[in-house]
Parts: C-alpha cells; structure tokens; sequence
C-alpha cells in the first residue's frame, strides 16, 4: 500500500498558547520546549515534540521521564467514538480536527475512519479511489494474534503523533458480513485487546469515526467503549437533531445492557448561533434532556469549514486547524482539545 509522505507539523507561538490554554511570553515558551529557532527563520514554530516537552515541563517532569513513560506504557490508550444517527452534522469535521488538535499539543493519536464515505480520510488528504486496507478487515479477524497494523496505518504527521487507518469504500460490506458474525458487537473490542501491547505503546488516544445511523461496525465501536473512554456526539440546536439524539441515546442504553457497564456520553454543540430564539429554545431542551452532559465549549457556525476537502484535489485538503490556524472557528476547536485531554 502506498505511504503518504508525513507532514511535519509546526504552529506558531500564539497557536502553541491556544492549544495550552495559557498566557507565556515567547522567551519562556521557547526555553520550555527545549528548542531554539533555526537561524534565519522570524519566528519560532513549535512541533509537537516541542509541545510534549512543554506540557512535562509545565507540570514539573522532565519531558525524558514521561517520554520512557509512555514507551513502557501497558494501559490502553484513551478511547474516544463519535457517533450520531443523523448526518450533515460536522460529526467527522470535528472529530479530525480534535485527532488534529491534540496530536499538534503533543499527544500520540490514532485516527480509525469506520465510515465508508470516507470523509475523514479525505479530510487528512487521502485519496481514496485506490484500495487502501481498513478497519473492517480488522473487526472480522477471528485470530487471537496480533495485527500487523503497519499494514493498514499511514502516517499523517512525523513522529507517530498522527497515524490513520484509512477507509474505503469497501468498507461498506463489512456490515452484511457482521450481520451473520458470532458477537458481532465484541467484534472491535477484541480488535483492540488483541492489539493492545502495539496501542499501549506507541498511542495516548484512540478516536474513532464512525457512520451516521446504527450499523453493525458503528455498534461494535459503541461496545469498545466502555473498555477505556466514552461515546462523543455532536449536535445543533435544532429539532432534527435533539430528535436524532434521542434515537442515540436509546441505541447507547441498549449497548450498555450488552456490556454490563456504563458508557459515557458527551456532547459537544457545533455550529452554534446563539442568540437566536429558535437556537436559544433548542438549546434550553437540549439542557434539560441531558444533564451535566454538554461539554462547556460551543464550536460556532463558520465558513472555514466548508474549506478543508478539495472535491477536485483531495492532497490538498487539510483539517481547519491546519488550514485555517488563526481562525475563531479554530480557536474554538482548540479549546475542545484541552477539554477533551482534561478529561482523561
């Protein structure tokens, strides 16, 4: 299968602040990474190494300890599964440019598309008219031995802090065959924990993509959750979607009865227009419905991201916070990151 060439990441100085949540001079922000600039160059760019180091440094480690750390790391990495029974939402839209986000902050992620549309794979610049490998061939696996994931994982940033298990369109025959599948709904659980020393030590996030409305791949990824992270919907204020939420919700209650554990749901509001009385009602039910679930962070309505696939050059295209990094719509996406990581 066919590499990309990986993209070597840098974000300027008031990106690297955004993405921390915090106010550094630059002299300080560049004695924290452990780096100096490149003679020559304006200003300093920060990698995501840089901003490991930073974040051990802030919290007082030396950035070697965490590094050997998390190279004899043997706990799952943090799981994270966006789903939604409606479409045209921003559901993958904001689940590559969180994968994104926090892979610019330092942190180790792997991105799974289980959709067959394929969105999020072209999002990361992944033409997908050749065959790549994808993750269905994984959930219907029935050996007990390891994977070899280099086989289905392209690497988008340098370093390992950004791999992806593309889609394809051929992934969309992985759901009949599920369907006649003993356990079908421990299909991706077993996935994981069959590839658990590999996921242990090269990630700290898994994220997962999956198809708008129930199928049997997204359900098996509804299932792994409860394993090491939680279910991260996406929502607009308005009535076909509180409905749709509904629906999950309902499909989420089922699963945990499968599991016998509890499965987190989040839920993040996108294109918010606040300040609109049908919005303001929308969101005051939304509110009511689900307590203590909406994560205290709003991603607004926003231009910018009808910019990131180019349908006529897809290596072009680029998530918003790479191709738009000083954008509001950004801005908003990098506080979610910093929501997210604290929540883990």
């Amino acid at each position: 299968m066919p590499l990309t060439m990986p993209i070597e990441p840098t974000v300027k100085a008031s990106v690297a602040m955004s993405l921390l949540g915090l106010e550094l001079n630059n002299k300080r922000l560049m004695r924290l990474s452990g780096s100096e600039k490149p003679e020559g160059q304006r200003q300093m760019k920060y990698k995501p190494q840089d901003m490991l180091n930073i974040r051990a440094r802030l919290a007082g480690v030396a950035p070697e300890i965490v590094r050997a750390a998390m190279d004899a790391n043997t706990q799952l990495p943090a799981i994270i599964v966006t789903r939604m029974t409606k479409g045209g939402i921003g559901k993958t839209s904001i689940t590559v440019n969180l994968a994104t986000s926090l892979a610019l902050s330092g942190y180790r992620v792997l991105l799974i598309d289980a959709d067959p549309q394929a969105s999020a794979t072209n999002m990361l610049g992944i033409e997908t008219e050749t065959y790549h490998p994808h993750i269905g061939k994984l959930l219907l696996t029935s050996s007990d031995k390891p994977d070899d994931l280099r086989d289905f994982i392209l690497p988008i940033f340098e370093d390992g802090f950004l791999d992806l298990i593309p889609s394809d369109v051929e992934l969309d025959s992985t759901n009949p065959a599920l369907i006649v599948s003993m356990g079908r709904e421990q299909k991706a659980e077993e996935f994981v924990l069959r590839n658990k020393k590999f996921l242990s030590k090269n990630y700290d996030v898994i994220l997962v993509d999956t198809t708008p409305g129930t199928t049997p791949v997204s359900v098996a990824f509804t299932y792994l959750a409860h394993l090491a992270g939680k279910i991260l919907t996406v929502v607009e204020p308005e009535g076909s979607c509180l409905r749709a939420l509904d629906a999950l919700q309902f499909n989420l209650e089922e699963v945990q009865k499968l599991a016998k554990k509890p499965i987190d749901l989040a839920i993040l509001v996108n294109k918010a227009q606040i300040g609109r009385k049908h919005v303001e009602h929308n969101y005051a039910i939304l509110t009511k419905s689900y307590p203590n679930r909406i994560l205290p962070v709003q991603i607004p309505h926003s231009i910018a991201f009808t910019r990131q696939i180019d349908a006529d050059d897809v290596p072009s295209s680029l998530p918003v916070v790479l191709k738009d990094p000083n954008s509001k719509a950004a801005d908003s996406l990098y506080n979610f990151s910093r929501v997210i990581a604290s929540e883990f």
